[in-house]
């Protein structure tokens, strides 16, 4: 100990060779000899001191460099047990009364490709998922599971992509928050207007269609391609009966043929509503 230096160093070194392996290093508890219920093997700590004023010290768990082989592993395991339940491993990072809570960092190793964190299966030794820089794969298993009491959101930057070979079920559940927006026709050019949309409500520009006339809309939409299907359904009727008799859809818009199949003109301007499907 030191009373205003650094304290005493303990090094445990185990031998070299000059054309072997050097010598191992064995640090355990004896095994307990009793026969009662309670009679256990000791335990093993291995812990830095606090600090007062300064960051307490850390603990490194490492193993050797190699030039010409694999470098060596570390292996953290529990023993098993015969009658009752398996040990755990726990990993908790520090808390913090002031400041952020330390975080856990499950770090593959660099090289050529990068390495993965993998999930074993106990009994088969088989990866049943990966977690790497580009991969999130669970597909060892026949199910996965994600539920929260309150919100769970995916994100990504560009393209999200669900597929299943027997379809996707949204189990029942009201959905929401459907892309959408509304727009009127000749706002800027007579018969046409531009909404980039995957649905949206379209106000006619006449307001008093007569009866058995025809409106020709071009709906300009970035949405549209010559494969989509475009639903398109008056929603308001303006005093008259519109009906969409032809959408056509092209790349970049859709053609919209709507005629009042009253025997009387339109009051005022009708309204449709589409839905574009890829």
């Amino acid at each position: 100990s030191g009373a205003s230096a650094g304290g005493g160093l303990i090094s445990i070194t185990s031998g070299i060779s000059d054309d072997s392996s050097s010598g191992t290093a064995s640090l355990k508890t004896a095994d307990a000899a009793g026969s009662s219920a309670g009679s256990s093997s000791g335990n093993l700590n291995l812990s830095t001191g606090s600090s007062a004023y300064s960051t307490s010290g850390s603990l490194s768990l490492s193993t050797g460099s190699s030039a010409s082989a694999s470098s060596g592993s570390i292996s953290v395991s529990v023993g098993n047990s015969v009658s009752t339940d398996g040990g755990a491993i726990n990993l908790t990072a520090g808390s913090a009364t002031g400041g952020v809570g330390g975080s856990i960092i499950l770090q593959g190793g660099s090289g050529t490709s990068s390495g993965s964190v993998r999930f074993v299966n106990p009994a088969t030794s088989a990866n049943f998922g990966v977690i790497s820089d580009s991969t999130f794969d669970f597909s060892g298993q026949s199910s996965v599971s994600m539920s929260s009491t309150g919100t769970v959101e995916l994100t990504a930057s560009s393209t999200m992509t669900f597929s299943a070979s027997n379809g996707i079920s949204m189990g029942d559940s009201h959905i929401f928050g459907y892309e959408k927006g509304s727009e009127t026709v000749g706002t800027i050019v007579p018969g046409e207007l531009t909404l980039n949309k995957m649905s949206g409500t379209i106000t006619s520009e006449s307001t008093n269609l007569a009866a058995s006339a025809s409106d020709t809309i071009t709906l300009y939409n970035s949405r549209v391609g010559v494969s989509s299907l475009v639903m398109v359904t008056p929603s308001s009727a303006g005093g008259c009966k519109p009906v969409v008799y032809e959408a056509v859809p092209s790349s970049g818009y859709v053609t919209i043929g709507v005629q009042n199949m009253a025997s009387s003109a339109c009051t005022s301007a009708y309204t449709l509503s589409f839905w574009v499907v890829n």
